[in-house]
């Protein structure tokens, strides 16, 4: 009765609102995309090899810049050296060819060692230019190849090609997962080694995929714990060699650093800042400097692309444009990723009433569940633990919350996109507040912002799904059975919750995360319409917070979605079921637009530290004591915490 009764309030609300019903027709949203596949290696000709791809839109010729991968200790990095003009096939201007000739890097004054090796793998950068936006574009590509004969005069052939990785994933203090893709089927296997005390290495296993694949996916296993390996993946001949460490035994009071941060979509300023949806540019800076700073692994919290297609070659291009920006330093830290709002691929339509003028709008409904939902691709892309430390496997698909409207009547799985884990006394789990989301991404009369509420409630109205930033209720009961678990568990000392949409925004996202008020009036208490689809935003956001707040061991709430660094503590004050303090933690600097603090939101004194500069955070645990440090691009010390336990 409460769905139908909430079913017939909202069908009034509509037809007050709009004289005529809705009307609606699929769309393309796919602002962020130029290439409609993945660049093809036809092969060689002589010492040429040929590249080519199509836009989806007249260009000029491409260029691309190639070089060789240089190993700087064990970060490994792209070096060009040399560059080629592309050409139009059959001149049509979205028909492309490069020729790459790697006789030019043959060369000693290069020491490239492709000379000695007779061929080895090369790198190369297209670049294409989008009139769209005045602008051009940048794709990174590998190849693999050897040699016959002579450098010029022998013969060129392709080699199998590592595409992506190698990355270490799921370390834990007896195991680890490394994974990597090829452009085509191959055997695979990590061979491991130590090393003795003279650093020479010694060979220790070699562990092999169940088959020959394109994605590798190798576990590791009979390791010892809080011990350096050494490893090579094998495509054809083996690769570089890698390091990585394993984690302390759990439950062990042990010393380690781990990294956090989010928010790497395309910033402002062009090149390397909007690199096919991604900030690079600041990303692997980021990265690189964790690794330099000796992080043990790196808390990616959502937003890692600009996203929101409605094409899956597009969405899983950026994923993998991401992918590519980190592997120097992922192939020897993991990183846990975690789902943002921006990392949506779904159904657009152009909605169409007589209130509208334009009479349109574009809705974004990401309504597909199996195998092309923005969670199941997200899930593919990456390497995450699978559910709940304790076994309680992952959350339950949410149902729709109205039986009277369309879309699924179930929302995608949880699958990698919901999880936990530990290292030594920590426990971290990961949540997704951008399950199944629904939302709109165009101007109309209702403004500008894709968080305006009525627009959101006629897409929800329309077509089912999720809001922005709402925890629905499977998820929620399966937090609290994580949560009673690990508040239980005499080897835990502290537990983290990881989510991009913050509870407590502090600028930039008042206007929608766990608020959805209006921003500079934060007093009028965010939005709370029962009547609305999932409308109970500060109830839903009251119960999720009493239940994290209800377990002493929760320390902190890390979160990313506003463009800047904050540092709040949520406690009794705002409200009294609130039982113990925790720590509300932002950080999304890492290359996405910034946004200034709105200093009208009722927890404005709760706040102890906020900035607008890019940033990253190092979290260090010295047994019990755990330390917050956080950095911006220019390496300066933004905030420092000594112990954040130090709050009871």
């Amino acid at each position: 009765m409460k769905y139908i009764y909430q079913s017939l309030i909202l069908m009034l609300i509509l037809t007050t609102v709009f004289a005529q019903e809705p009307t609606f027709s699929p769309t393309d949203y796919r602002k962020d995309m130029l290439l409609s596949n993945e660049p093809d290696v036809i092969g060689f000709e002589g010492s040429s090899v040929i590249v080519e791809f199509d836009t989806i839109i007249d260009t000029p010729t491409s260029v691309v810049y190639y070089g060789v991968p240089h190993t700087e200790g064990y970060l490994t990095t792209p070096r060009y050296r040399k560059s080629a003009l592309g050409t139009h096939i059959n001149d049509k201007k979205t028909m492309h060819q490069i020729k790459i000739d790697v006789s030019k890097l043959e060369d000693v004054h290069y020491d490239t060692g492709l000379i000695e090796g007779n061929g080895g793998t090369i790198v190369y950068r297209i670049e294409v230019f989008d009139s769209r936006v005045n602008t051009t574009r940048a794709y990174d590509r590998r190849l693999r190849y050897k040699r016959d004969g002579a450098p010029k005069s022998g013969t060129y052939t392709t080699l199998t090609t590592i595409t992506e990785g190698p990355f270490v994933d799921l370390v834990t203090h007896n195991s680890a997962v490394i994974s990597w893709e090829t452009e085509n089927p191959t055997e695979g296997i990590v061979r491991i080694f130590t090393q003795d005390e003279t650093n020479t290495l010694i060979k220790k296993e070699d562990f092999y995929s169940k088959e020959d694949t394109t994605q590798h996916e190798v576990a590791v296993t009979y390791l010892q714990p809080d011990t350096t390996y050494f490893y090579q993946v094998y495509t054809d001949g083996f690769s570089n060699t890698y390091t990585f460490k394993t984690a302390p035994i759990p439950g062990k009071a042990s010393i380690f650093k781990f990294g956090f941060m989010s928010d790497s979509r395309a910033g402002v300023g062009g090149g390397e800042r909007a690199q096919n949806g991604v900030n690079a540019k600041d990303l692997g800076r980021f990265a690189t400097e964790l690794y330099i700073k000796k992080a043990d692994f790196v808390c990616f919290v959502g937003d890692l692309i600009n996203g929101y297609t409605s094409d899956i070659w597009d969405y899983t291009s950026q994923l993998k444009t991401w992918k590519r920006t980190i592997q120097p330093v992922g192939a020897l830290i993991p990183f846990y990723e975690s789902i943002g709002n921006h990392e949506q691929v779904g159904n657009y339509y152009t909605v169409v009433t007589t209130e509208m003028k334009p009479e349109e709008n574009y809705i974004q409904f990401s309504g597909t569940v199996a195998e092309n939902s923005a969670e199941n691709i997200f899930a593919e892309e990456f390497v995450n633990p699978v559910g709940s430390r304790y076994g309680f496997g992952i959350p339950n698909p949410e149902k729709k919350w109205s039986t009277d409207i369309g879309g699924s009547d179930t929302g995608p799985s949880y699958h990698e996109n919901v999880y936990s884990f530990i290292y030594g006394r920590i426990h971290f789990i990961s949540l997704n507040s951008n399950y199944w989301t629904t939302g709109y991404r165009n101007q109309s009369k209702f403004g500008q912002k894709s968080q305006d509420k009525d627009a959101v409630n006629l897409a929800l109205s329309l077509f089912g799904g999720n809001r922005e930033g709402y925890l629905m209720n499977n998820q929620v009961e399966w937090l609290k059975k994580e949560l009673e678990e690990a508040q239980n568990d005499t080897n835990i000392d502290w537990i983290f919750i990881i989510l991009h949409e913050p509870p407590f925004p502090n600028g930039g996202h008042v206007k929608d995360a766990m608020y959805w008020g209006t921003p500079g009036q934060g007093e009028l208490g965010g939005y709370n319409d029962k009547d609305a689809p999932l409308g109970d935003v500060i109830d839903m956001r009251n119960r999720f917070w009493t239940v994290v707040s209800s377990k002493s061991k929760v320390l902190g709430v890390l979160c990313g979605d506003e463009h800047n660094y904050s540092r709040t503590l949520i406690d009794s004050s705002l409200n009294p079921n609130f039982q113990y303090p925790v720590w509300q933690i932002i950080s999304g600097g890492c290359g996405a637009p910034y946004y200034v603090q709105d200093k009208s939101v009722p927890w404005v004194d709760n706040v102890k530290a906020f900035t607008i500069d890019k940033h990253f955070c190092l979290f260090s645990v010295d047994k019990e004591q755990i330390g917050l440090e956080v950095y911006n691009d220019n390496s300066q010390l933004l905030d420092s915490i000594i112990d954040l336990t130090n709050i009871r």
